[in-house]
């Protein structure tokens, strides 16, 4: 699949983040907004701004297509994308990512689902996250190993289950990550950057290369679908998964599930809250213009 990137250029040139016009909102993630264009229908996109140069988000865009080919490899499905770049008059540099949109989204189908539908969704996924550390088994040797965002909300729940969730390449080579995390930390003021990479990225970023513990995020973001009711259900399911696989887990409890998604929560939400006192100072203090398009309110 191949992006007009003209459409783009025409696009990234009239907007104005803090209030985007002519898009249709289909979701807000952690990082980034998804959206489409009624002159790309049926395209998911993300704008990922700030890169510092062209050769920085050429190597972004490298590392993306890799992680791609990486996941496929490991035999999960990946909707048709593409990933290119605009050049601003400004000088500004501003990457978009462009999905083919897929149906049944994860989240929205455990929002409706019945008790017994669900449990065979849950299935279904973990069944899918296997393959990515069957992988790793084999990889690691090579010094190779990649990272996932299992949470249900990032599954395409069909006959074929896709996986979406691509924009953020968790590559780990020799134990080194291969992210460029410095691209996410632009959207947060300058002083407070440093405090956010000494003390919560390295355990972000490592907790997607962890199995249990990207089962664990999973399950606790069923209180954000507002299926609380679901956690037993889904608790139980993995426990039995790893014991049947022969992963040597530690089983997880309710009572770390509460916990971990109070404390997921809270870190999302400084993100969140630091970024939008980021906008503030840009826009109302400096009268300059904040490059991100954030959300409101997120339910949490």
């Amino acid at each position: 699949m191949k992006v007009d990137v003209e459409v783009l250029r025409n696009f990234e040139e009239r907007l104005n983040p803090a209030k985007p016009e002519n898009i249709k909102i289909i979701g807000y993630g952690e990082i980034s907004t998804v959206f489409e264009l009624p002159e790309l229908p049926g395209i998911a996109l993300k704008r990922i701004p700030n890169f510092k140069s062209v050769e920085q988000v050429k190597r972004y865009i490298d590392l993306y297509f890799e992680y791609i080919d990486l996941l496929e490899g490991a035999g999960l499905r990946v909707p048709d994308s593409d990933a290119t770049f605009v050049e601003r008059r400004d000088g500004k540099t501003v990457l978009y990512i462009a999905q083919k949109m897929v149906g049944n989204v994860g989240n929205k189908v455990i929002q409706t689902a019945k008790a017994d539908e669900a449990e065979e969704v849950f299935g279904r996924v973990l069944a899918e996250m296997k393959k990515v550390w069957d992988f790793n088994a084999e990889k690691r040797r090579e010094g190779l190993e990649i990272g996932i965002d299992g949470q249900i909300s990032n599954w395409a729940i069909m006959e074929e289950i896709y996986y979406f969730d691509t924009s953020t390449p968790m590559i780990r080579k020799n134990g080194i990550h291969q992210l460029d995390t410095e691209v996410f930390l632009q959207a947060c003021p300058p002083g407070i950057r440093i405090l956010l990479k000494k003390i919560f990225l390295q355990d972000i970023l490592d907790r997607y290369f962890d199995f249990r513990k990207v089962v664990v995020d999973m399950i606790a973001n069923l209180y954000k679908e507002g299926r609380e009711d679901l956690i037993p259900i889904a608790i139980n399911l993995a426990n039995e998964f790893f014991k049947l696989n022969g992963y040597d887990f530690e089983a997880i409890t309710a009572k770390e599930v509460e916990k971990y998604y109070k404390e997921d929560a809270f870190i999302w939400s400084l993100y969140l809250n630091l970024r939008k006192v980021h906008r503030f100072i840009l826009t109302k203090a400096l009268f300059g213009r904040y490059e991100y398009i954030l959300p409101g309110k997120i339910r949490r």
